[in-house]
């Protein structure tokens, strides 16, 4: 994605990203950013924080 914001508005919108490093599915549910891998079906609590550039320049629709 292009900036923070750009990342942050689109999982508030609900859209499903994923990191083109690691192939982790990145979506936002009840308020909280949640992840999962492709062979999980549940959904856990990510800790994942956008305050350094790689971790959302790499995240994708």
């Amino acid at each position: 994605m292009n900036s923070r914001e750009e990342t942050l508005k689109a999982l508030k919108d609900g859209k499903e990203l994923i990191s083109s490093v690691t192939g982790l599915r990145y979506k936002i549910i009840e308020g909280l950013l949640h992840s999962r891998d492709s062979e999980r079906v549940e959904w856990q609590l990510s800790g994942l924080h956008f305050y350094n550039p790689v971790s959302w320049q790499n995240l994708q629709h």
